[in-house]
Parts: structure tokens; C-alpha cells; sequence
């Protein structure tokens, strides 16, 4: 069993590697216009004066991204009710991510019995940040009509899990190591640095539990809203209100795709031709004509 745990785990943290590099890789090398469904909300296009706005430049936008991304600006003005939960939810999961790595770190260079109970604190005020947000989270989808329409089944599910995956965490780290710092740095020594390997094919089953858990999430990493987030920001930082001016590297990139040959035919549209050459030229008159209603 324990093995299987151990094979479950490592091949998750692989599978999400491969998996979420070849959708990157997949999605960076798709035409310009077929990333439209990355789109933000809004776009400077949508202003009658829109040609006499100076561009934006890459670090404002990566700045306004990073802004989003910290504090969810847009949730902020849209609907606080729900911020307040979103907001103690992305920063209980950003601090547990800090907190991991710190944990798998320190592990391995620490010496196990010179450590201070601050990292446990971290962890639970992190954990205990995380499980009230996403808790309030899967009560406002619920209870809130303008929320719930949006949400299929399936997203209830997936929060019920996150918050049994906090819950055992939790009780992984308190109950089982006993709310001790230095007994839970031995173990992830133990882990980390492979020096004991029956106790990792023969893990307890308050952290196998918990590992599977992580194992579940790192396989659905790559298909969550995440993935997609991630790429829409892509998106906004590379395609996003770039002018297309003459020389500049858009033009390039439309021009090379406007040399692509018409792989398929209708009757306003030449197959056989490239695609400048169809949006330059006009069909033959007479020649498949629509046919007349009634």
C-alpha cells in the first residue's frame, strides 16, 4: 500500500510537469486568432477613440497583472461579499505554498532539533486562512443565485475536496506529529533526503492521506481554471492591445498567417488560394449564389 502511495505521488508531480508544459507549449504556438477565449472583459478597442491612445507598454501591464493576481481587483469591484472569501482563500493558498517550500527546504539543510515552533503557526494561521475562505466560498456558490448559475455540480465537488485535503493536513500535523515542530522536521528529513526508506514505503496513514490528496490536486492542475488563468495572462502580456503598425512584429505575425493556404471552400470563399489573396479579391460573379428564399 505504501508503495503504491509512493508511485501515486511521484508519477502525479511528473504528470503535471509533462502535462501542464505541452498544453503551454501548445497554446503559445496556436495562431494569433484562434486566442480569442483568453480575452480580458474589456479592451481599449472597445473605445470610438481607441487610435489615439498611446499603447501599453509590457511592464504596466505586467504590473497591473501582478496587482489582479495579489489582491483580485476585479472581484473587489464586482461583488465584495464574495472578494472577502476569495481574498482569505488565495492568501491562506499562497502562504501554504511558501510554507511547503520552506518546510521541503529546511528539511533537508536543518538540523531537525534546532527548530522553532514560528513554522508551525505559519502553517496553521495559513491552513486555517485557506479553509474559512474556500469554506465561505462553497456556501456563497450555494446560497448565492448570481454565483450558482455559473458553477456546475462538479465545482462543488472540487471545493468539498480542497477543504478535506486542508482538514487533513491539519490533522496530519497536529495530531499525528503531535503539534511538534521537531518531530514533524524529522520526518520530512526522512522524506526529502530518501535516508530512510522503509519509513517511506510504510508512511502512517494521516500523511498518506494527505499525500494522496496532493496527488489529486497536481493532476488536476493542468485542466483547472488555473491553467487557464495562467494563459489568459499570457495572452494579455504578449497579444493583448499590441498596435499592429507597419514593421513592427505584429504585422509579421499576421502576415505569416495570411500566407496560409485556404484548406477549405464555401461559396464566399476560393479554396486553393492563401488567405490574403481571399480577403483581397472577390468571388466570380454569378457564381454560387445563394439560393432565393420561398
Amino acid at each position: 500500500m505504501g508503495g503504491m502511495v509512493l508511485v501515486l505521488f511521484y508519477g502525479s508531480i511528473l504528470f503535471c510537469i509533462i502535462t501542464s508544459v505541452g498544453r503551454l507549449i501548445k497554446i503559445a504556438r496556436l495562431p494569433l486568432h484562434l486566442k480569442w477565449e483568453f480575452y480580458r472583459d474589456s479592451s481599449v478597442y472597445e473605445q470610438v477613440d481607441w487610435w489615439t491612445k498611446p499603447p501599453v507598454r509590457f511592464w504596466r501591464k505586467a504590473g497591473a497583472m501582478i496587482l489582479d493576481v495579489l489582491f483580485l481587483r476585479e472581484y473587489f469591484r464586482r461583488n465584495r461579499s464574495f472578494w472577502i472569501y476569495l481574498y482569505l482563500f488565495h492568501v491562506g493558498i499562497y502562504l501554504l505554498i511558501l510554507w511547503h517550500a520552506w518546510l521541503f527546504i529546511a528539511g533537508a539543510v536543518v538540523d531537525p532539533d534546532t527548530v522553532s515552533a514560528v513554522g508551525l503557526v505559519w502553517g496553521h494561521t495559513a491552513t486555517a486562512l485557506a479553509f474559512l475562505g474556500g469554506a465561505g466560498i462553497l456556501i456563497k456558490r450555494i446560497t448565492d443565485t448570481e454565483l450558482s448559475i455559473y458553477y456546475p455540480p462538479v465545482h462543488y465537488i472540487k471545493w468539498v475536496i480542497l477543504l478535506l485535503t486542508l482538514l487533513g493536513g491539519f490533522y496530519a500535523v497536529y495530531i499525528y506529529f503531535g503539534d511538534n515542530a521537531v518531530n514533524l522536521f524529522r520526518y520530512v528529513q526522512t522524506q526529502v533526503t530518501f535516508s530512510d526508506l522503509r519509513h517511506k514505503l510504510h508512511p502512517p496513514p494521516a500523511t498518506a492521506a494527505h499525500v494522496l490528496f496532493a496527488a489529486f490536486w497536481l493532476v488536476y492542475l493542468p485542466y483547472s481554471h488555473i491553467m487557464r488563468l495562467f494563459l489568459r495572462y499570457y495572452h494579455y502580456l504578449r497579444d493583448d492591445e499590441v498596435p499592429n503598425v507597419r514593421g513592427g512584429a505584429m504585422e509579421k505575425r499576421i502576415g505569416r498567417l495570411l500566407g496560409q493556404p485556404v484548406a477549405w471552400s464555401a461559396s464566399h470563399i476560393q479554396t486553393g488560394k492563401s488567405w490574403a489573396e481571399v480577403a483581397t479579391t472577390l468571388p466570380p460573379m454569378g457564381k454560387n449564389k445563394p439560393k432565393e428564399c420561398g
